[in-house]
């Protein structure tokens, strides 16, 4: 909700409940399946975590890359989230992603920001109920008990690796900071690095 091409308002998002619809409907979709494997990156794994604490979906698996367990807005902005969320709701507030960032490949930051798709900032109430979410996701953490594998690049300044310090101490949880990493880290140098070890991880859990 509030990406793509069916969003109505680019960044906007009303309620956590219409990211919550969106998710079990499409867990749904791999129901039937006997190993399910879910997979989030930044927001995503963020979104991922949320429904999996919540009880909202139960899959065997988890793969996590930079999940925004935490950001680099500057903290008067969190501080007055709520508030500008109930005052002025559809007010914009900048995206934290620029050109030095995002990715150690030039191609994949010019594809990014050349993307009609992509969209430069959010609402107030998107970003309040992001906050929100994070809250709930960085208190309950230790709730987390299926086989996870997370990767964070050491460089990443969208989302701090030290964001995923109290993740990656849980034993269920194997960790793989990568190093020289920005954001991106599947989508520049580092990617052959993260698949070989994505792909030992599932051989080692019997899912290839």
């Amino acid at each position: 909700p509030g990406h793509g091409e069916g969003a109505l308002v680019k960044g906007d998002l009303e309620t956590w409940g219409k990211v919550d619809k969106a998710v079990e409907d499409g867990f749904e979709k791999i129901s039937k399946y006997e190993k399910k494997i879910v997979f989030g990156h930044s927001v995503g794994g963020q979104v991922a975590l949320h429904s999996i604490i919540t009880e909202l979906i139960n899959p065997d698996f988890l793969i996590l890359s930079a999940p925004t367990l935490g950001d680099n807005y500057p903290k008067i902005i969190k501080t007055l989230s709520k508030s500008l969320a109930n005052i002025f709701p559809k007010l914009r507030i900048p995206s934290s992603v620029n050109k030095k960032n995002l990715s150690t490949d030039e191609s994949v930051v010019n594809n990014y920001f050349s993307d009609p798709l992509v969209f430069r900032s959010v609402t107030a109430r998107y970003g309040n109920e992001l906050l929100k979410s994070q809250e709930l996701v960085n208190k309950n953490i230790k709730k987390l008990t299926l086989q996870t594998i997370l990767f964070h690049g050491e460089e990443d300044k969208i989302v701090p690796i030290e964001s995923s310090l109290e993740l990656s101490k849980l034993q269920n949880v194997k960790y793989v900071p990568i190093h020289g990493s920005k954001h991106e880290l599947l989508n520049q140098d580092t990617r052959p690095f993260v698949l070989s070890e994505l792909h030992s991880w599932l051989k080692q859990n019997k899912l290839i």
